[in-house]
């Protein structure tokens, strides 16, 4: 199919800092050097005064200090999983460019529109680009007064503008709400570009999708950015628009990029500290992570006694928590042989025979690993030294259960 070129324009005057920092991971997503959605970084001398945002002082904040974080490209020979582990590490080790001050609210976004549109036509006659099959986004730093962060400029030549020191930026990784919107952009310029956008498309209520509005709250864009996605309502649209596939996937592949970065950087911000666990019959849910994972009747009633045991239970004392277990297993079984239930109690329960009771732990264990990974899960899983009591290392505060445990 034909590429479609996005043209994403940065004020000359500025040094390499956070537009950099999000272009970084366009350049690591799926599909960047020959997906349908060409990306390009430009810098462009559009705003002189940009720079003065640099200066001591400028705005009662300290200069911006830019960080050497911009990465290259992989190779097409390098595995793009290894690519993006490096990639979080390089999140992790190096201090990204912080947000450039809060731009002053002087300037109507109908003049800001118009100046983002002259910007963008300049740019397509000197680079003698075409005004089909592309769009121009245009970075700025200067404030409109109905503070608007993103928006479309021109629906019949594709153009858009988005402030990169908006109020937004200021808090959480910016260069992860830039990425974010470089990727919504040219989708939303295929799929939904209509002077109505607002009252067709937009969703007043947050639900993930590229289509939220959010409201300035930065709440709800960090959820929008770590949900990352596009709801099956606009789905539908995308469809029937005949949207290629190709595109919308080449755009979740980087919507997905974004929410793995932001979720790891999350993680190491917090010094891998435990998240909250919900246990309910059949799940156990990490609402900090947005991770679920289903355990078996058998493996939850197990997991639950060793949550409710915080000293640790020997494999030895097992039949004395025989009468827990099973009222425990009973709250998740989902069959009707009485016998059945107490059978495979009994059989955990066996000190002579611990092969169940080691399954049983040893599968639970794995699937907290897999859903959460080696270092998060250390909170979680049930471990001891052989021959110890086994334990389940999990602050207790952070655990919640549904109604069905009666706890």
């Amino acid at each position: 199919m034909t590429p479609y070129h996005v043209y994403i324009l940065r004020p000359a005057s500025l040094s390499d800092g956070i537009v950099e920092d999000a272009f970084s991971i366009i350049e690591h997503s799926k599909g960047f050097i020959d997906g349908p959605l060409r990306f390009h970084l430009d810098s462009w001398d559009y705003e002189s005064s940009a720079s003065d945002l640099e200066e001591p002082g400028a705005t009662g904040d300290e200069p911006r200090v830019t960080s050497e974080v911009c990465f290259s490209v992989p190779s097409r020979d390098e595995s793009l999983e290894r690519t993006n582990r490096s990639f979080f590490r390089l999140f992790r080790q190096k201090e990204v460019t912080p947000p450039l001050p809060i731009g002053r609210r002087e300037i109507s976004i109908d003049k800001l529109l118009e100046n983002c549109k002259r910007i963008a036509t300049e740019f397509r006659n000197q680079k003698r680009i075409g005004e089909s099959n592309n769009l121009v986004i245009v970075t700025t730093t200067q404030g409109n007064t109905n503070n608007f962060f993103a928006e479309g400029a021109d629906v019949n030549t594709p153009t858009a503008l988005v402030q990169i020191n908006h109020t937004v930026m200021q808090e959480g990784n910016p260069q992860l709400l830039l990425a974010y919107y470089m990727a919504a952009m040219p989708l939303k310029a295929i799929g939904f570009n209509d002077p109505e956008y607002i009252t067709k498309y937009a969703h007043e209520n947050t639900k993930g999708c590229m289509n939220d509005l959010c409201a300035e709250d930065v709440y709800h864009l960090r959820i929008k950015t770590k949900t990352a996605d596009v709801c099956e309502t606009c789905k539908n649209i995308l469809r029937d628009k005949n949207v290629p596939y190709p595109i919308i996937k080449q755009v979740r592949d980087i919507f997905g990029l974004v929410r793995k970065i932001q979720i790891n950087i999350e993680d190491f911000e917090q010094d891998w500290s435990q998240p909250r666990i919900e246990i309910s019959a059949s799940r156990l849910t990490f609402p900090d992570n947005g991770k679920v994972l289903r355990l078996s009747p058998k493996e939850m009633a197990i997991y639950v006694l060793f949550m409710n045991e915080k000293d640790g239970i020997h494999y030895d004392e097992m039949s004395d928590y025989k009468s827990k277990l099973e009222t425990l297993y009973g709250k998740c079984y989902r069959g009707e042989i009485i016998e059945l239930m107490r059978y495979t109690v009994d059989s955990l329960c066996d000190i002579s025979d611990k092969d169940n009771l080691r399954e049983t732990i040893s599968k639970c264990n794995a699937k907290i690993k897999n859903a959460l990974g080696r270092d998060m899960s250390f909170h979680f899983i049930i471990k001891g030294e052989r021959g110890e009591k086994k334990s389940i290392s999990s602050d207790r505060a952070l655990v919640s259960y549904s109604n069905i445990w009666g706890f």
